[in-house]
């Protein structure tokens, strides 16, 4: 048999000499041989790949280059050439804030179910564009200038200088504090107020707040930390304070007492006899406000404390404006709500005051009413109390308790020299509008006329029963304001429905009574029926 033959292929390549030990013309004509005969091998070609698509970034990256030809502007107008294009503007990174002066984190904004969410973060709540928890208006609180003065308020450079110092103010109270004090008086109140609307989510602060009424000492002085800082001579003319949004927050109200309090005088042990009477003229016997008439405490959280509100108010028998605005249910064991007190002998009892079921099916205002009574004694000389917002708990203003309890508020006798009552629902409708914001409105309406009803039956009733002799205006919502609104059909004819049952109190299909509400009718008969009586 003849004899297979095959020729061996080797995987191994070919071996090749290095192009050091090759003569020019050999290495040219190998390298030629090689293009022609061999093809490229899949090294070259990712490495070809490779080449080109860096060429081709490379090149769409850069700024395209101008191929015209420039000359200079003279030469340019004599040869009537055109202008030279500018070139265009860089597109840079434009950092977005928020309404406080924070940055906003990168991204896109979070949904709108997020932010609607029982369980939202507070970090998502205060994004919120409706529902904000501050006020929106640095005029929230009289005492800061005349009509002619607040035409202008906001375009003012002494206005633009406290936005921006509150929007900064993180950094504004740790590298300025030694110069805040320095501040006119009217300058000062005024900028507590923008701090609350455009400051830090908790407020002014204590340390900061302490900083803007007194001076403080020099480092080189020894001595505790209240005897290093020098008394508040100087705000004879402080008399309006603005702390909405930080009491409960960054300012408690025993630091706030400390601030209208006149300091213990020192002990016979503590007192330093090699003292100069130069130098104790230095000591400031009086509190570092000694006149406080306006006071703001508006927007605090839930938890705020009624029983320590009643305890401070001890120190401020000369306020005249108090804006207690979007406070919770007056309460003196808030917390209690649901504790009951277990007995052998009988069934359980109501360890608190107010429970789940109060205010909603018994109508009890019984603890609330007793709170609003005990800060009308103490605060006996208010003439203006901005309560808005309160709109759940407004019907303890009027509550009168049992047929002849008398344990309400005595209108006759109590806040005789209160002119305005502000009771503004705080809910701002708007087209875009929950059905659920428009029935909020509703009831804090209703609530609003119901109290401005009341105070009116206090003025007519006969002299000797308890006649109140002074007019109190009650401020509430317009409701021209929201005229062109909700004209369509479905959901916004609903939403006009509910809105124009305000205009029509005493027609069929209006809500019942513009003064009584049906779970408090029998009580407001007897009264109405012993003052036509007394008659």
């Amino acid at each position: 048999m003849p004899k297979k033959r095959f020729t061996a292929q080797y995987s191994k390549p070919q071996s090749t000499v290095h192009p050091s030990l090759q003569s020019p013309a050999t290495a040219s004509s190998a390298s030629s041989t090689n293009n022609i005969d061999a093809a490229p091998s899949v090294n070259d070609l990712i490495s070809s790949l490779r080449k080109s698509s860096s060429i081709s970034h490379a090149s769409g990256s850069a700024p395209p280059i101008a191929t015209g030809k420039t000359l200079p502007p003279q030469i340019r107008h004599l040869l009537a050439q055109p202008e030279t294009p500018t070139p265009k503007p860089r597109t840079r990174d434009r950092r977005r804030f928020d309404a406080n002066g924070h940055r906003i984190p990168a991204g896109p904004a979070p949904p709108s179910s997020w932010l609607q969410a029982r369980h939202a973060s507070s970090s998502l709540a205060s994004r919120r564009g409706e529902g904000r928890v501050f006020p929106s208006d640095v005029d929230h609180l009289p005492g800061l200038a005349q009509d002619g003065e607040r035409l202008g308020r906001g375009r003012r450079l002494q206005d633009m200088c406290l936005r921006i110092m509150a929007k900064e103010w993180d950094y504004v109270k740790e590298y300025e504090r030694h110069n805040l004090a320095d501040l006119p008086v009217g300058v000062r109140m005024l900028l507590l107020s923008y701090i609350a609307v455009y400051g830090p989510d908790e407020g002014v602060g204590f340390e900061a707040l302490r900083n803007l009424l007194i001076y403080p000492a020099s480092d080189s002085e020894a001595g505790d930390e209240e005897e290093q800082r020098v008394g508040g001579g100087h705000n004879e003319g402080f008399f309006r304070l603005d702390l909405s949004g930080a009491i409960g927050r960054s300012v408690n109200f025993k630091q706030l007492t400390e601030l209208v309090q006149k300091p213990a005088p020192p002990s016979d042990d503590q007192f330093d006899f090699d003292l100069s009477w130069e130098e104790s003229l230095t000591r400031n016997l009086s509190p570092p406000i000694p006149h406080l008439t306006h006071l703001s405490l508006s927007h605090p959280p839930h938890t705020v404390s009624w029983p320590r509100l009643l305890a401070f108010t001890r120190h401020v028998p000369t306020l005249t404006h108090l804006s207690l605005a979007f406070w919770p249910v007056p309460s003196l064991t808030p917390n209690a709500n649901a504790a009951v007190v277990t007995s052998r002998f009988g069934k359980d009892i109501q360890y608190g005051g107010t429970g789940f079921y109060s205010h909603s099916l018994d109508n009890d205002f019984r603890e609330a009413s007793d709170v609003l009574r005990r800060l009308a004694g103490r605060l006996y000389g208010l003439e203006e109390l901005n309560l808005s917002g309160c709109g759940e708990w407004l019907r303890a203003l009027r509550w009168m308790g049992d047929v002849g309890e008398g344990a309400g508020l005595d209108w006759g006798s109590q806040w005789v020299k209160l002119r305005i009552l502000k009771l503004f629902s705080g809910v701002k409708l708007e087209e875009k509008s929950e059905y659920s914001d428009v029935v909020a409105f509703v009831q804090a309406y209703k609530e609003a006329l119901a109290t401005a009803e009341c105070l009116a039956w206090w003025m007519r009733k006969p002299k000797g029963e308890g006649k109140r002799n002074t007019w109190v205006d009650v401020v509430k919502d317009d409701l021209e304001d929201y005229e062109a609104l909700w004209y369509g059909e479905g959901t916004q004819e609903r939403k006009r429905k509910t809105l124009d049952a305000l205009k029509m109190k005493n027609a069929e299909e209006g809500w019942r009574s513009p003064i009584v509400f049906e779970d408090e009718g029998a009580a407001m008969e007897g009264l109405e029926r012993r003052s036509v009586w007394d008659q």
